[in-house]
């Protein structure tokens, strides 16, 4: 054998056993290196988890003694619901029938509050799902939680007529 064949078989071994080092021994390092990166990174996100829940514990109590300063909850909540209530039928030409007191039940286990706010509206069909429809999505009093459709006869006159049940709830 020639010195040349000998230092290409040389070179060549010299490849071949990088190959089987990196397969069999850096590449399982490179993995396990990356994972403890990930780890890492995950140990200081819940590390830093309690501290967060503190900080969002006490800007919520903020916020919350400044709606109470601002009156916002209770009847001004409901001045709200009825002067929308009273924007949207002056659009779409619904009459407001009934807009009963809210009633309040508190969770003992929790001690929240749920709110709920009765109102009957009388209409057109069209005009009535657009009111469901505008306090689902575009506006934030609390979540529609019951609508109920009721056509009604008035006898002296012999007309027909619409009346829409909305259960509006709202959790404080």
């Amino acid at each position: 054998m020639t010195q040349r064949n000998k230092n290409i078989l040389l070179v060549a071994g010299l490849i071949v056993m990088l190959f089987f080092a990196y397969y069999f021994g850096f590449s399982k390092t490179f993995a396990v290196s990356s994972e403890v990166d990930k780890l890492e990174t995950q140990k200081q996100v819940y590390q830093s988890a309690p501290a967060q829940l503190a900080v969002l514990a006490k800007k919520e109590k903020q916020l919350n003694e400044i709606l109470q300063k601002n009156n916002v909850e209770g009847s001004s909540l409901q001045n709200n619901i009825l002067k929308t209530l009273n924007k949207l039928s002056n659009d779409s030409g619904f009459t407001i029938v009934t807009f009963q007191e809210p009633h309040a039940f508190i969770d003992e286990t929790t001690q929240k509050t749920t709110t709920t706010y009765n109102f009957t509206l009388q209409g057109d069909y069209k005009s009535l799902i657009n009111v469901v429809y505008a306090l689902e999505q575009k506006y934030s009093f609390g979540n529609v939680v019951q609508v109920s459709f009721e056509k009604k006869k008035n006898f002296r006159t012999r007309a027909t007529y619409l009346q829409c049940t909305i259960l509006l709830q709202r959790l404080n």
